[in-house]
């Protein structure tokens, strides 16, 4: 995506956004616990390719000077270039062939992500919508504060979304679904509001159906 291309990176918005909201409803799905649509299989798989490209576009953006300590660089180096052991537990596997994709949506999509995990505590309550949840607010949700930080919200995310797409969440730790959720329904509102200014609609959000338009 070119970054003077206005059309291609609204063409981008709108597909994050609508990605966003339909993972968000299929882990509210496997949050209470009703039966997964066929469809939300696709999505499910689908988020896990695009927490991916976060992941690269993290990797890509990141510099030595952001990281506050030797030991944090290290550790990250290990992580991002040689621990794969967490995710062959899982079943993942380098194919042999892989490459890095090349430069270009990585970038954005970590860029929406960073803001999304930011803007996450402070979202309005109308917006939240987590199961079960009796008080509507994230608030109590931390912002990733350092890179390692970072990195482990987009290993967590990914650890959910996969176990969603393959097993029951009983699986995974409840406080981590809901960051997963809650990331999902901020990268859907971020895009409504991003999508309202860049069409000249401001005052209000656009709703998921809009996004088409």
């Amino acid at each position: 995506m070119s970054l003077w291309d206005l059309r291609a990176g609204l063409r981008a918005l709108q597909a994050l956004g609508q990605m966003a909201d339909q993972t968000k409803a299929a882990l509210a799905h496997r949050i209470q616990k009703e039966p997964l649509p066929e469809e939300a299989y696709a999505t499910l798989h689908n988020a896990l390719d695009h927490l991916s490209e976060v992941r690269e576009g993290f990797i890509l953006s990141l510099r030595t000077s952001a990281v506050p300590s030797l030991a944090e660089l290290r550790t990250l180096v290990e992580r991002v270039l040689m621990d794969w052991s967490a995710w062959e537990a899982l079943g993942f596997r380098l194919m042999p062939a892989f490459e890095l994709a090349h430069l270009g949506d990585q970038i954005f999509f970590f860029h929406h992500a960073y803001i999304a995990m930011g803007i996450l505590p402070r979202l309005p309550n109308y917006a939240v919508t987590f199961p079960h949840q009796r008080r509507p607010s994230y608030a109590d949700i931390p912002v990733p504060g350092t890179p390692a930080e970072v990195l482990d919200r987009i290993e967590e995310m990914e650890h959910v979304v996969w176990t969603a797409e393959n097993a029951e969440l009983e699986a995974a730790p409840q406080d981590s679904v809901r960051r997963t959720y809650a990331f999902f329904e901020a990268s859907a509102w971020l895009v409504t509001t991003e999508l309202a200014h860049w069409l000249g609609r401001r005052g209000r959000s656009l709703s998921p159906f809009e996004w088409k338009a």
